[in-house]
Formats: C-alpha cells, sequence, structure tokens
C-alpha cells in the first residue's frame, strides 16, 4: 500500500512538472514573438548608422566628383 502511494505521489509530481513545463514554452513562445524595447532600441541604433554610413558615402562621392570636375 505504501508504494502504491508513493508511486501515486511521483506520478502526481510528474504530472505537474510536465505541465509546468509546457505552460512556461508556451509563454516564452507567446512573448518571444513580440518586440520589447530593447530590440527596438537595437534597431533604431542600427537604422542611425546607417544613416549616418549613407551620408558619409554620399559626401564622400559629391567631394570626388568635385575633384574630377577640376581636373
Amino acid at each position: 500500500m505504501k508504494k502504491l502511494i508513493s508511486n501515486l505521489k511521483s506520478t502526481q509530481s510528474s504530472k505537474f512538472l510536465v505541465a509546468f513545463f509546457v505552460i512556461a514554452s508556451a509563454m516564452f513562445a507567446v512573448t518571444a514573438c513580440e518586440k520589447g524595447p530593447a530590440e527596438k532600441a537595437g534597431e533604431s541604433i542600427d537604422q542611425g548608422v546607417e544613416n549616418t554610413k549613407d551620408a558619409y558615402n554620399e559626401g564622400v562621392e559629391e567631394v570626388q566628383d568635385e575633384m574630377d570636375d577640376h581636373s
């Protein structure tokens, strides 16, 4: 009888742990789909760097064109 009760308790514990991990995984999957503030900030920084690089390259091209025109 004691073995049956101990097996029943361990089975319930196992079911609880499995349910917990399934729910935790589902919650993680749902929250991972949304962009958080850190990811939005990172994308904003990336966009700023790209814009700066593009502006620099355009400036370099303009200077090269002016130098070619005066050569």
